[in-house]
């Protein structure tokens, strides 16, 4: 059971009046700014296709400011050239393949 407000006001332990108390808690309750109540049942499509176009033009700015591509470079592989990625690749299997082959041979 909830108490009542001048109980709460009792409780509270303030030196307003009951009446300034009271429209001080109803202040704190309302919302403040421009804020607009969404509850479920306005027509979405309009804030839909809004929030749709920002998306679009923000990725249409970021892919000017940045450099993206919209289509795939396939001359990469991890944003490396095929090339150095593929004698890196080479460098690093070679090098792993010499050095247990090295510890091998120590063992016998």
């Amino acid at each position: 059971m909830e108490m009542s407000a001048n109980k709460k006001w009792k409780m509270s332990g303030s030196t307003l009046s009951f009446k300034e108390w009271i429209d001080r808690e109803n202040k704190k309750k309302e919302p403040e700014g421009n804020f607009i109540p969404f509850y479920g049942t306005a027509d979405t499509s309009s804030v839909s296709n809004t929030i749709e176009d920002t998306l679009k033009q923000s990725r249409e700015n970021i892919a000017k400011t940045a450099g993206y591509k919209e289509g795939v470079d396939t001359n990469t592989i991890f944003g490396l050239d095929k090339k150095i990625f593929v004698f890196s690749s080479i460098m690093i299997v070679g090098s792993l393949t010499y050095y247990f082959y090295s510890r091998l041979k120590k063992k016998k």
